[in-house]
């Protein structure tokens, strides 16, 4: 990529920029229920991160205020218009598989590796960083901007409802979120979590448990089963042994079904060892129940349970199975489905409620869609300092699955910081991002920062 005058205003940040992402990647922040209370509403993880960003902030000159360990607000300058800039200090659960620690940060021919790289511990420090760039040298002025770094993104967002809704903080006149794709995302799809609870004995299952967040594709699932010779000889014929691990002891059978971690929002590049697992033990049983919910939620695109749409703009309606538990007679699975805009929620509530007659459904949380029109200002002037910064033309914006900040706020767009042609494994095991990628990011968003600071001040 070329090199630009934001990329020599930014240069001199590169090692700080490193420094604290290292120090940020070793706080392990994702939701932990067990230190959960009225001081770390997300668990002491998150709120050790969120006292992170506040003490660097403060350090560094920021007028700074942590909101009840929910998000921190950085403000600079004042103004009745704003620009706003939304990032997260969450981070999903670390799981199996990884090379390295995921909370050690590595260094590999350029290559950052560690669970927060690129979501949403790089992005969010390559534009602090571009802030204070611009802040530092007299850049900046006429309005307000509010750097917002939340605790609870990946779980639902409540940060952002507290902020919104509780607080009564006001809205954005312009603003984006770090934590997506280049060039910029113009439209994210629906999300309706719901979980489906079925009364079921299987003669001889134990147990059966996978996954960490209904968002991710599941990698492992573990199956509990009594000694049977007729199990056993089914598991060995129908599944290879990188596939399905299998350890007997004390009477018991435990069958680790291996699967391929993906982002819940792309549930095609994952393979769900839990489905693997609850379609195991449904044809092994020939039981009705068990083969319903596979015939129901094996699709990926939301058809088994009527469900599915696709059009040009949005792309295809996805389903990720992305919980799944079996104790004591009860089976438990956790969906993350994603919708397009030419479907109506209320009737894919309905759709999903006729189609789970006779199991308990309950609707754990919602995202609406969002669409801009690629003709706006704000999509305008993010993609121009995009291209201006990069040279790339060719790229054009994005509709996705994910849901990011964007939905929380008005007049707010995820920008960034997956470049073109470059899969970061976000939200799975080896998630990583290039140097050089970290750094050109935060040429880009001192830009952009720039840039929509101007059409703040006409």
């Amino acid at each position: 990529m070329k090199k630009t005058s934001y990329d020599k205003l930014t240069a001199k940040y590169q090692k700080s920029l490193l420094k604290s992402l290292e120090e940020f990647v070793a706080i392990d922040s994702s939701y932990d229920p067990v230190t959960v209370n009225e001081t770390n509403p997300f668990g002491a993880g998150v709120s050790d991160a969120l006292n992170y960003v506040t003490n660097l902030a403060k350090k560094d000159g920021f007028e700074v205020t942590n909101y009840d360990n929910k998000v921190v607000e950085i403000i600079y300058g004042r103004g009745n218009k704003n620009l706003t800039i939304m990032a997260h200090a969450d981070v999903v659960p670390a799981g199996d598989g990884w090379d390295e620690p995921p909370f050690k940060m590595v260094e590999k021919k350029g290559v950052l590796y560690g669970r927060g790289v690129s979501d949403d511990k790089g992005p969010l420090l390559a534009t602090y960083y571009a802030l204070k760039a611009l802040r530092d040298e007299g850049l900046l002025g006429g309005y307000e901007i509010r750097f917002l770094v939340g605790g609870n993104e990946e779980s639902g967002s409540l940060c952002m409802h507290h902020y919104f809704d509780v607080l009564k903080k006001k809205q954005p006149t312009l603003g984006f979120s770090p934590d997506s794709d280049f060039p910029l995302i113009y439209a994210e799809k629906g999300i309706i979590n719901f979980s489906v609870k079925a009364k079921v004995e299987i003669p001889g299952l134990i147990s059966i448990k996978g996954g960490t967040a209904s968002n991710a594709v599941i990698d492992r699932c573990e199956l509990k089963h009594d000694i049977d010779l007729n199990f056993l000889k089914y598991i060995m014929e129908h599944y290879h042994r990188t596939e399905a691990a299998i350890v007997t002891k004390d009477d018991v059978t435990t069958v680790t079904f291996i699967g391929k971690a993906a982002h819940g929002s792309t549930p095609e590049k994952g393979v769900n060892a839990g489905m693997m697992a609850l379609k195991s033990i449904a044809e092994f049983s020939k039981n009705e129940t068990l083969e319903r919910l596979v015939k129901m939620y094996e699709p990926l695109d939301g058809k088994g349970y009527g469900c599915f749409a696709s059009n040009k703009e949005m792309g295809t309606n996805s389903s990720n199975v992305g919980l799944i538990s079996y104790k004591d007679g009860v089976l438990e699975l956790t969906v993350n489905f994603r919708y397009i805009n030419s479907c109506d929620y209320k009737e894919l509530v309905a759709a999903i409620k006729e189609a789970n007659k006779g199991f308990e459904v309950n609707f754990e949380g919602t995202s609406p869609l969002l669409f801009f029109p690629q003709d706006s200002v704000l999509i305008k002037t993010l993609l121009k300092a995009y291209q201006d910064e990069t040279g790339d033309l060719r790229s054009k914006p994005l509709a996705i699955g994910g849901g990011t900040y964007a939905k929380c706020a008005d007049n707010v767009v995820a920008f960034g910081m997956q470049f073109p042609g470059f899969d970061s494994l976000m939200h799975s095991p080896g998630e990583m991002t290039k140097k050089d990628d970290l750094f050109k990011a935060m040429s880009i968003y001192a830009r952009a920062i720039y840039e929509l600071g101007e059409i703040l001040k006409k």
